[in-house]
Order: C-alpha cells, then sequence, then structure tokens
C-alpha cells in the first residue's frame, strides 16, 4: 500500500517526544527521516535522537530551511500537536513546491478561537457563550458574569494558560496566566459547561470525511489548579458515540467542508450531557491522544501513515472503507500526572508485554524540574491499554499505577493519585 514511500525522505519540524511517533512511523514505511528546530541534539531531543538525521535551526526560519531541504532533496515536510509547528511545516512545504494538506487560512481558523467560534456557528454547533474576547474582561463584563467560567488564551495548547474560575476573586490572576501564555496576548472567558469531555477524529482523503475514533475522557478533579487535565480517554464511548453521529456528527462534517479541508486529520474536543453537545477547540492536524494506534490495531488504517503519505505524494495512500468507530475492543490512553518538583528517581516496573498494554511513554528524567502549572507537562507516564471489558481494563490500569514510582530528591512522592476506576464502571448506562 505504501511500497512508493520507501526511500523517500520526509523533514519532521519538531524534536519532542510526541515527535517520536511520526519518526517511527515513518521508518515503519521505509522513510528517511530528518528532524529540525531550533535545539541542539541531545537527550532532551528525543525524536532527533531516534531520526536518520537533525538540523538545529529555528523552524521559523523558512528560508534556511528551504535551503536545506533543496540541498538534500526532501520530498515533503510535516508537522504535529501544535499549531505553530503545522503553519511552519505549511510554510517551508509550499515554499518548496511539496504537497501539505492544510492551507495558512485553515491552521489559523483552528487558532483563532474567534474565528473558530464564528464557522460553529455557520453550520449550527453548538459552542459555549463567551463573556469577554481578545481583551481582559472589563469592569461592566465582569458584572455580567454568571460562574463557573474558563479562562484561557486564545491561542493555547497543551491547557497552558487554561483555568477554571468559581468566582470573582480568581478571575484576575487566571487571566493574567492567560495572558502570559498567549503569544497573541489575547484571552477567552466563556462559561464553563459541566459533564464529559470528548475528542472526535476525523480522516479526510479527496474531500471525504469519516469519523475514525470517538473518546470519552475523564478529567483530574484533585488537582489544584483546575486546568482539566485529562487522566484517561475510552474508546469507543459506550454512552455517547451513537448520539454524537445522531446530533452533531453531519454539522461537524459541513463544517470542515465549508472550510475547504480535504485531506489530512482533524479533531474536536467538547463537553456532552445527555444529548447535548458543545464543542469549543478542533486542531486541523495531529492530537496528543495518538488515536492513530487504535485505529490501526482495530480496523487495519492509520490516519498518521496516510498524513505521512500525503505529505510525501499529495496522496493520502489508503481508502476510508475501513473507517470504523466502534471497535470490537476498548482503547484507553492512561496518563498518570506529577506534581511539583524537581525528579530524583523514576521507576517503570510494567512489562509491556503483560495482556492489553501496547504503548508505554516514560517521560520524566532525573534532574528534571516539573512544575505544578495545570499543563500536559506534567505528564509523568502515559499507556495505551487494549481490553475486552472495562472491568479488564481497570484491572490493567491499577496493575499499571502500582508498578510505577516517581520520588523528587528528597524521596517523597511526586505522583497523583491513583485514577478512581470507579468513575468509569459506575459511568455506564
Amino acid at each position: 500500500m505504501y511500497e512508493n514511500l520507501k526511500g523517500k525522505k520526509l523533514l519532521v519540524i519538531g524534536s519532542e517526544e510526541v515527535d517520536v511517533n511520526i519518526v517511527v512511523a515513518a521508518h515503519e514505511l521505509g522513510v528517511y527521516v530528518i528532524a529540525v528546530d531550533g535545539k541542539q541534539k541531545s537527550e532532551n531531543t528525543p525524536a532527533k535522537n531516534v531520526a536518520d538525521e537533525s538540523w538545529d535551526i529555528n523552524y521559523s526560519n523558512t528560508e534556511q530551511i528551504v535551503e536545506k531541504c533543496m540541498a538534500a532533496n526532501v520530498d515533503g515536510v510535516i508537522a504535529g500537536y501544535s499549531e505553530f509547528r503545522v503553519l511552519a511545516a505549511c510554510r517551508i512545504a509550499r515554499a518548496l513546491g511539496k504537497p501539505f494538506f492544510a492551507t495558512e487560512e485553515q491552521i489559523e481558523i483552528t487558532r483563532n478561537k474567534r474565528k473558530f467560534k464564528d464557522e460553529c456557528i455557520k453550520y449550527n454547533i453548538r459552542i459555549p457563550k463567551d463573556y469577554c474576547f481578545n481583551e481582559p474582561p472589563t469592569a461592566e463584563q465582569i458584572k455580567h458574569i454568571h460562574y463557573p467560567v474558563i479562562v484561557k488564551p486564545t491561542d493555547y495548547a497543551g491547557r497552558k494558560g487554561v483555568c477554571v474560575c468559581y468566582e470573582e476573586k480568581s478571575l484576575n490572576v487566571a487571566v493574567d496566566d492567560a495572558l502570559r501564555c498567549s503569544q497573541s496576548k489575547t484571552v477567552i472567558v466563556e462559561e464553563y459547561i459541566t459533564g464529559m469531555e470528548f475528542s472526535a477524529i476525523y480522516s479526510l482523503s479527496n474531500g471525504r470525511i469519516e469519523l475514525s475514533c470517538f473518546n470519552e475522557k475523564y478529567l483530574n478533579e484533585t488537582q489544584k489548579k483546575k486546568s482539566g487535565l485529562c487522566e484517561l480517554a475510552i474508546s469507543p464511548s459506550t454512552n455517547y458515540l451513537s448520539k454524537y453521529i445522531k446530533n452533531c456528527d453531519s454539522n461537524v462534517k459541513a463544517f470542515l467542508r465549508g472550510i475547504g479541508a480535504e485531506n489530512g486529520v482533524a479533531f474536536f474536543q467538547g463537553i456532552m450531557n445527555g444529548d447535548d453537545f458543545w464543542i469549543f477547540e478542533m486542531g486541523y492536524r495531529l492530537n496528543g491522544g495518538n488515536d492513530y494506534v487504535q485505529t490501526e490495531l482495530n480496523n487495519d488504517i492509520s490516519y498518521m501513515k496516510m498524513l505521512i503519505s500525503f505529505c510525501l505524494t499529495g496522496d493520502m495512500g489508503d481508502n476510508l472503507d475501513k473507517e470504523n468507530p466502534f471497535f470490537k475492543k476498548y482503547y484507553l490512553t492512561y496518563i498518570i500526572y506529577a506534581h511539583e518538583g524537581i525528579v530524583g528517581n523514576c521507576v517503570c516496573n510494567v512489562d509491556i508485554h503483560h495482556k492489553g498494554i501496547e504503548v508505554i511513554h516514560i517521560c520524566p528524567v532525573v534532574g528534571q524540574k516539573i512544575y505544578e502549572d495545570g499543563t500536559t507537562a506534567q505528564r509523568a507516564f502515559s499507556f495505551k491499554v487494549t481490553a475486552d471489558s472495562l472491568i479488564e481494563a481497570t484491572q490493567i490500569m491499577h496493575y499499571i499505577y502500582n508498578n510505577v514510582k516517581l520520588t523528587d530528591e528528597n524521596g517523597a512522592n511526586m505522583l497523583f493519585d491513583e485514577f478512581d476506576t470507579n468513575r468509569v464502571l459506575n459511568s455506564k448506562e
């Protein structure tokens, strides 16, 4: 299927741990991989360490990277997990005359939450009410706020600068934090919808759009800063998948067609409560959940590999007929976070050959400083779990938690408390 990719050269924008997934998938397809960003190759650049070649150039330096690509006969450019890197990849690919799945205008809609909300309104997609957009709230606007609200930078990622406020006295601190995390120095204050968070992932090929995966997401309930860190994502959602398809799927597909999206992968995040669905964010790019792992296991189709194919050839390389979000097994992404401190010891005795454990990521290194900032940078361990039942899945989760350890320089435990699996077992309709 992807035989035509062997020997081609792919430039990956980024060197972080998440970018390793792109490198590994490209290597499975026989592709030569070059990783590039401004960081020098070290233990903090895992993608560069597994790539065939690495360049220490800031990815915003389009002209210099284009010159290097032309000299090296690079066939395509890819980026994931960050609108900023995707935008850089788009510009580099365009300058090289190589295919890229998104345009700058489409990426801007995913980055600019005002533009995104305006598009949602066009296609009857329900969105949270906003009290303030772009500028910090005025005294008059604050008078009309009904709590709780969520405060976030207009151009955020990784939960940076995101905070839920339940009263006015915490609002100013949250706004200041959001402003610090915003490149454009703009913020959003909008109603905080309660319910089950979800993500819906779509594959696109030559204008055809199919729902690939639908997750229900369990957020941490004990962290000091309420930013909505996801501890567990489960697909398929036995509670909500059919309802989502009935009430929301066609509108989301119309949205994608409306912005001219024809190839690649897109995801939408929102809150569901009963039959009601609100969407608050999207990305026209790979998402951090790496759901292609379960789509490949269940349906023998990987949007990661399709995206690589498109960036190298201009063709997604696979048939979307195989897409089916109603998986035969349960697939879980289980994340364990750490509190603030300097890592003194990191132990993982989890047997990766243990039944149901498909993928494992161990993030902390000794001497690393972890901050209590409510962002995904607090992630310590993450696992992909496959199970025939939710009871079996929770048993595997208990096994995992009991076999990992993270302590600070003084030997004190840094890990969040174990996830309460009764939240999953008691939530099923």
